[in-house]
């Protein structure tokens, strides 16, 4: 583990490291490169997912300051919020999301895992969550709790700072030269703190985003900001640069949470070659990048790619109009 990682606030609750196999079969069918996917998705809270490794420190930093309820927001269909609701009651936290009407409200997908949890859950227009979040918050404080204020922050995203260091080791113990990790990007954080990992250990690969609702000069500044976020809390001295980050936008179609015919394809390709499933908002638009560029010829048949898997399976079952042929 990194030195400046090492003692940071921590709770357990994945299971890591999370496997790096090989998709021989899918990397057969596309004629090359070499893939192997890094399966994020089984982290084993939630039914999977990359944000598990983010609330190990996040929540480490919450126990520190004694917190007993959270209060978060994203999209509907959040992987983030689902996997947050599962957290507080995995630690004994109140769950409470106030969440922005996405594509798809239905109480199925995360919504369903939601109810499950018995989690508290708003949907509004975006424009009324801000307001709505300290809302909650003040009622939450009128009872007796002390509830946190959930968001990407550094104090979270170091975890994937450590996720380069356990992929680094994975590849060394396996004899694997990779020329590129692939993955999502929304936030840019996960990325971000990926690269700044790379960079800081001085890894061989490029790691390149796809972006799944903004377009790239937007992401890549997301991406370098809070990245650096990142380095300095650490005390790194590790920035990124412009050069430092690749972001494509070619594939987010009509907009975040709406899946192209691309990424069905894509998301039935890798099910029917790895038994893997990926998700419609997320891995389905990098992994119908990735395959689109393999088709382009961006990669060579001898290279080798690692695709990060970052979960949010659940969110399928929501998208069952768009999915089923």
């Amino acid at each position: 583990m990194i030195p400046a990682i090492e003692n940071l606030p921590r709770v357990k609750l994945g299971f890591f490291p999370t496997p790096l196999t090989e998709a021989q079969h899918l990397s057969s069918v596309l004629g090359g490169p070499r893939i192997l996917i890094k399966r994020e998705d089984l982290t084993g809270l939630a039914l999977g997912g990359n944000k598990c490794r983010t609330f190990e420190f996040l929540m480490g930093h919450a126990n520190e300051q004694g917190y007993d309820a959270i209060v978060s927001t994203a999209s509907s269909q959040s992987n983030w919020c689902l996997q947050a609701a599962a957290v507080a009651r995995k630690l004994g936290m109140k769950p409470c999301f106030v969440l922005q009407k996405g594509v798809h409200t239905e109480t199925q997908g995360n919504l369903l895992l939601h109810n499950i949890l018995d989690s508290e859950v708003e949907i509004l227009d975006e424009r009324f969550v801000a307001e709505k979040i300290e809302a909650v918050a003040d009622r939450l404080r009128s009872k007796g709790y002390k509830p946190f204020i959930m968001k990407q922050i550094a104090a979270g995203l170091v975890a994937w700072v450590n996720a380069a260091d356990e992929l680094i080791q994975q590849l060394k113990e396996n004899n694997i030269k990779a020329n590129y990790v692939i993955l999502a990007n929304g936030s840019g954080g996960t990325q971000g703190a990926l690269t700044v990992g790379a960079k800081y250990l001085k890894a061989d690969y490029k790691v390149i985003g796809f972006s799944v609702a903004h377009n790239a000069k937007d992401a890549v500044a997301s991406t370098i900001e809070m990245a650096n976020a990142i380095s300095e809390y650490l005390g790194l001295n590790t920035l990124l640069e412009q050069d430092d980050v690749e972001v494509n936008d070619e594939y987010i179609g009509e907009g975040y949470e709406i899946p192209t015919k691309e990424v069905i394809d894509a998301i039935r390709l890798v099910a029917q070659t790895e038994g893997i499933f990926l998700d419609p908002v997320y891995t389905g638009k990098a992994m119908a990048g990735l395959i689109d560029l393999i088709k382009k010829g961006r990669f060579k048949s001898t290279d080798t790619i690692v695709f990060i898997h970052t979960g949010g399976i659940p969110a399928l079952f929501a998208y069952d109009k768009e999915i089923v042929r």
